[in-house]
């Protein structure tokens, strides 16, 4: 899938860990489109860590660390913590999502436009 989204920026790969794919996607669809994530990834995004544990698969168990500090480190701050807070960034509550969006888009497109596609996590979805 392409993202927008740097799922890249925590140095994990030294610890041999990295993000499940289905997991990234499902945070870049919550994240950017405002799409209801499934159990698990809502319950990370809630800091729900015990729900968290009981609805993961395999992969999600085993980066369960990675999943965490990534949302912790990288996330907007309006975008994850509790359920409630969930909802908001779905429903756009004062365009938070929309102005992370804005955001996000912007640096795609100057990265592009300066020709420096090292810059550039993928081709965007749009």
């Amino acid at each position: 899938m392409k993202s927008l989204i740097d799922f890249d920026t925590m140095p994990l790969g030294y610890m041999g860990m990295e993000i499940p794919q289905h997991t990234k996607e499902t945070l870049h669809n919550y994240l950017i489109r405002g799409w209801a994530p499934g159990g698990f990834v809502e319950s990370m995004l809630a800091c729900d860590y015990e729900r968290a544990l009981y609805t993961a698969d395999t992969a999600n168990r085993r980066y369960f660390w990675a999943i965490a500090m990534w949302i912790r480190d990288n996330a907007p701050k309006h975008s994850w913590g509790s359920y409630e807070t969930i909802e908001k960034w779905r429903d756009d509550f004062m365009n938070h999502r929309t102005n992370y969006v804005t955001e996000v888009e912007k640096k795609y497109i100057w990265a592009k436009l300066k020709g420096n596609d090292t810059d550039l996590v993928n081709e965007p979805p749009f």
